[in-house]
């Protein structure tokens, strides 16, 4: 009998233990090559399109539209030559049954656990795998938290250590205004690495986690062996700001969802689970003032109020940016000199759209 490929319900995030599948896209008894969207998986942080794992027939469709099964369940089967239709059925059978013991006996996954670090009298909830060496701290985006690296982090924690912290005003940290700054986040990320003695670190930031990051290296330039930099707030003067403002006060689902579509090349990304987040967090006591704040202090007159591109040219950094980023224009980067930029077929969310690229470079 030909080789039987599984196509699995795939982990997308610390936090998934399930999927919805929503539509196949291609047909049973389809050829399909390897890396060709197959199904529509919705998780309740994003939607998304399992590609193939390899090249074939997919013979059999397991899973059914609607149905909502664990990570690791069998989807269908892809096959390579003739098909025993005995073999095929034990082959699916067994498939499930270990699919469905390694739902039972998943441990917790430490990077699931909301770590706790006090600073400036705040809480500082954070991710963090604890093993590893070389420490990567991944600093969010206006407006986002630790889950904006769902896609990251387990597929770099067995290589190093990984923390991912929320900044004050964001995710599960306490809302305050007067912390909600590039320079108080600094301040936080430089003290996070002094409290729990990480030495030296590299920092991984996205819009303007970008900035944090750079500021950091900046103001303590001892802590930052390298940089990699998404799509980066500190970087030439274009912003849109429209999105900034518009985000910072938008307190309706239809404001948010058109405001969330524009961070994505790949509009479907954006689900319904995403915007029911977003509207949730915003409505948090404080966090609109806190915001609006923060707002302020990335632009002016609609441009980035500050550019640390020496900073990025001093320190050994490399650039990921999105060729359709709606949001911080690619063209920020042009006048850039001595560094690695490196242009990619997506927008503004470039560890989500282009994750195993992304991934690849911090591992």
């Amino acid at each position: 009998m030909g080789e039987m490929i599984k196509v699995t319900m795939p982990k997308w995030g610390l936090s998934m233990v399930k999927g919805t599948v929503n539509d196949w896209v291609v047909d049973e008894g389809d050829e399909v090559e390897k890396g060709q969207e197959l199904v529509e998986i919705e998780t309740d942080k994003i939607a998304n399109v399992l590609e193939s794992p390899g090249e074939g027939v997919l013979y059999r469709i397991v899973a059914q539209p609607g149905e909502v099964l664990p990570v690791s369940a069998l989807l269908g089967v892809i096959t390579q030559g003739e098909v025993d239709e005995a073999e095929l059925e034990s082959y699916i059978a067994e498939a499930q049954a270990a699919a469905a013991a390694a739902a039972a006996d998943e441990a917790p996954d430490p990077l699931t656990i909301n770590r706790r670090l006090d600073w400036e009298g705040l809480t500082i909830r954070y991710l963090d795998s604890e093993e590893g060496e070389r420490p990567l701290i991944c600093l969010h985006g206006f407006g986002g938290d630790k889950n904006n690296w769902q896609f990251n982090l387990a597929a770099l924690a067995p290589n190093r250590r990984v923390l991912a912290p929320d900044f004050p005003s964001h995710g599960d940290s306490t809302v305050s205004a007067e912390h909600s700054s590039p320079l108080a986040y600094a301040k936080m990320v430089s003290a996070m690495i002094d409290q729990l003695e990480l030495g030296q670190v590299d920092l991984v930031g996205h819009s303007m986690g970008g900035l944090v990051a750079l500021l950091v290296a900046r103001e303590s330039p001892a802590k930052v062996g390298a940089l990699t930099l998404l799509a980066p707030a500190g970087i030439g003067t274009e912003i849109n700001a429209g999105y900034v403002d518009g985000f910072a006060t938008a307190n309706s689902r239809n404001e948010l969802k058109a405001l969330a579509v524009q961070l994505f090349a790949d509009k479907e990304m954006v689900s319904r689970q995403m915007v029911a987040d977003l509207l949730k967090y915003k409505r948090l006591d404080g966090v609109e003032g806190a915001l609006v704040q923060l707002a302020g202090t990335l632009h002016s007159g609609g441009k980035q109020s500050e550019d640390l591109s020496s900073v990025a040219q001093s320190v050994p950094t490399k650039i990921f940016w999105g060729k359709a980023d709606e949001i911080l224009a690619v063209s920020n980067c042009a006048q850039l000199s001595g560094v690695d930029v490196e242009q990619l077929e997506c927008g503004h969310m470039a560890h989500m759209e282009a994750a195993d690229v992304v991934n690849k470079h911090l591992t």
